[in-house]
């Protein structure tokens, strides 16, 4: 039998109990493991599988889940998939009374309070899939969350608490909103599986070139009608959903600033530099070299 490894509290910081990790790659694996603070994570891109309470659940792009206090859990990745995957350590009282107001049920699932942890992960809804439309706005957050934790500018611990709890306050609603669906097949929108599975296969593929043909064949759908189901389901037409998905991971790969922007123009799926160019400056503002030039001033 695997020994459970406990990860207490004085891992983070006594004066602001919070921590952010980041894990990208291929190969990721934890213990089996159970912690006295709280967790959120959220699949940024690939899929892994989690280990939560004795079940075994499989995560992909969008999933986040609330591990509270004292329940076993353990997060993997599949061989050979790329994955990008975000994790929150906190303790409750760095929101104060900024919580409770989100509702009592979340209030007694990260505290621990109102009975059985195991128990209460049960039936808790901690795991949420953050449909496409806000998964933009999740990102957004978790990436300010991310600079304020690192560069640690004065004022950081105010805006990681209110990042914070605005996220913890999107979590609650789609999981209010998930509760009030009717269960069974008849609650699935006709097509949110089909695109569920092209959306997943866009963010493990972005590099590869993808048509508007080869996302309606996989839908099953003609072309036309496709794209206007897409539209609609996600807020983005097919061929601007792939354009995002590049561009978020060409904004990855500049921040780390180790390679060119034709390399980075190659990798991430665009096969002309002056194409690459015009779709970044048209979804951000800003040219690469222009993002390149504001983030290099930020770490400075």
């Amino acid at each position: 039998m695997t020994a459970l490894l406990f990860m207490h509290r004085e891992m983070l910081r006594p004066e602001f109990p919070f921590k952010f990790i980041r894990h990208q790659g291929h190969s990721f694996r934890q213990p089996l493991h159970t912690h006295d603070y709280v967790q959120i994570a959220y699949v940024v891109r690939g899929v892994c599988s989690h280990h939560f309470n004795g079940r075994l659940l499989t995560a992909s792009k969008g999933d986040m889940f609330v591990i509270p206090p004292s329940v076993e859990h353990r997060l993997e990745t599949f061989e050979d998939k790329t994955f990008d995957l975000v994790l929150l350590d906190f303790l409750p009282l760095l929101l104060d009374e900024r919580l409770k107001p989100l509702s009592q049920s979340l209030y007694e699932r990260l505290t621990g309070e109102g009975g059985d942890a195991g128990q209460a992960a049960e039936g808790m809804q901690s795991w949420v899939h953050i449909p496409m439309n806000k998964q933009p706005l999740v990102e957004q957050l978790l990436q300010d969350i991310q600079d304020e934790f690192e560069h640690k500018e004065e004022g950081y611990q105010l805006s990681i608490r209110l990042n914070l709890a605005k996220l913890l306050l999107l979590l609650e609603r789609e999981r209010r909103k998930a509760a009030r669906q009717p269960s069974g097949p008849a609650a699935v929108r006709p097509h949110q599986r089909q695109f569920e599975e092209i959306v997943r296969f866009v963010h493990e593929n972005y590099d590869q070139d993808i048509s508007l043909e080869e996302g309606a064949g996989m839908a099953g759908m003609a072309p036309t009608y496709f794209s206007h189901s897409f539209k609609k389901e996600t807020g983005l037409s097919f061929i601007e959903f792939v354009h995002e998905v590049r561009i978020e991971r060409a904004k990855e790969l500049i921040r780390q600033q180790s390679r060119t922007m034709t390399d980075i123009c190659y990798e991430v799926g665009f096969r002309h530099l002056s194409h690459f160019i015009r779709t970044f400056k048209k979804r951000t503002g800003l040219t690469p070299t222009a993002y390149r030039k504001m983030v290099c001033k930020i770490v400075k």
